[in-house]
């Protein structure tokens, strides 16, 4: 990991702009004003860590408690933010094991990961995709596009392949409106979820601008 990565968010929990339901003040959910972070109308300071593998470890019932473990040994020194992944794609123990089709079992890991982060008072911050191979990624997106006939060049096609941002829309859509199996809450109605990062560490070799990843 080279840092939070902290470049694109799907969301910072923008109500507004309707995706969300309307919410109070003393609701759990992040808000800001300004650049401050404001929880339940008070300054919010993050003091976070990463968790890649939060998911993969739930998603076997018996290595569960390794993810209790590191939540309320973060709560006891003072720690208030998580940021993990919310992808596991076409690998072992994947989440969407092929494009639309998801592995329920893995689903509920995570639903487990948001359960004992909210009973420990930790927000989370969901990474939707991988820029690199680990657990699928990119590559994983424009292979399966490949495998489907599609003129693949490289794994930049990624931000461009209307087939392949259509397989990665449909994984926010699924993952945003999946509700909860422990907590009975749609993740994009909980706020233990703070923000969603569109990508973990997001690249574009071919244009270095930035341009294509912003327009992708």
């Amino acid at each position: 990991m080279r840092g939070w990565g902290l470049i694109f968010f799907v969301i910072l929990l923008i109500q507004e702009q309707g995706f969300f339901p309307q919410v109070g003040a003393d609701d759990g959910f992040m808000r800001t004003n300004g650049v401050q972070l404001l929880l339940n109308g008070s300054p919010f300071y993050a003091n976070g860590f990463n968790a890649y593998w939060l998911m993969y470890f739930a998603t076997d019932t018996s290595q569960r408690e390794k993810v209790t473990s590191v939540f309320q040994e973060a709560k006891q020194h003072g720690l208030t933010l998580a940021r993990t992944w919310a992808f596991n794609d076409g690998q072992d123990r994947a989440l969407q094991v092929s494009p639309g089709s998801y592995n329920e079992q893995t689903f509920q890991g995570l639903d487990f990961v948001i359960s004992e982060a909210k009973k420990n008072g930790i927000k989370l911050i969901l990474s939707l995709v991988n820029n690199y191979e680990n657990f699928g990624g990119r590559k994983q997106y424009v292979n399966w596009a490949s495998s489907q006939g599609q003129a693949i060049s490289s794994v930049d096609d990624f931000y461009t392949n209307s087939i392949v941002k259509g397989y990665y829309k449909n994984h926010i859509k699924t993952v945003l409106t999946r509700r909860n199996s422990i907590t009975g809450v749609a993740y994009k109605d909980e706020p233990t979820i703070m923000a969603w990062e569109l990508m973990n560490e997001p690249r574009c070799a071919s244009d270095q601008s930035g341009r294509t990843i912003q327009v992708g």
